[in-house]
């Protein structure tokens, strides 16, 4: 076997290892979407929870009972609908973030501060919380906050998917470098056989 078709060989067993890596990434992502938004759902129902009871009591006992019914079907239609919409972007996200645990964080964390922001409103507009006074030097009106690591160290699924997509992104960073470097080799093959040719017809 020549040196050019021994390089090509590797070049096309490599190519099938990316293609399979990339293949189990988009499963794991699926995956990994999916336990993402049912963890960020309960997360957020339990800071929703633990804000109205213990960071505003006065507040939520000041709301009527019927008052306290609309705000939390207002909330578990809102955290719902969040959360949804959550999962489809990540689903649909380029592949850039799905083999880049730092582009899919940084999407996740811009999502959830989009939720929490909403959230927050939503207690403004049910009389728990007070606008914040954007000209207030020190405006101490509270607000909930939740961090990815929270609900990621908190669920398995979350922590199972984010280990097996750590390895299949080092794997295809391993596999690309790899075809660079045969296409590097052939390359040089090829010069050297050109080279060859050209010198024994002179």
């Amino acid at each position: 076997m020549t040196t050019l078709v021994r390089i090509d060989k590797d070049i096309q067993n490599i190519q099938q290892s990316i293609a399979d890596v990339i293949s189990r990434i988009d499963v794991i992502h699926l995956e990994y979407s999916q336990a993402i938004a049912k963890a960020v759902q309960q997360q957020i129902l339990l800071t929703v929870f633990s804000f109205c009871t213990q960071k505003c009591p006065d507040a939520f006992l000041a709301l009527s009972l019927s008052e306290r019914q609309k705000l939390q079907a207002s909330l578990r239609k809102t955290i719902q609908s969040l959360c949804d919409q959550m999962q489809k972007t990540l689903e649909e996200c380029d592949r850039d973030s799905r083999t880049n645990q730092e582009n899919l964080d940084n999407l996740l964390s811009k999502l959830l501060n989009k939720s929490i922001e909403t959230l927050n409103q939503l207690l403004v507009e049910h009389k728990v919380l007070n606008a914040p006074d954007p000209k207030a030097q020190d405006d101490k009106t509270p607000q909930m906050t939740i961090r990815l690591a929270e609900i990621e160290f908190t669920d398995r699924n979350v922590m199972s998917c984010r280990g097996e997509m750590r390895v299949l992104s080092a794997r295809l960073a391993h596999l690309q470098n790899e075809l660079a470097k045969k296409h590097q080799q052939k390359m040089i093959a090829e010069a050297e056989l050109a080279w060859r040719s050209a010198w024994t017809e002179s």
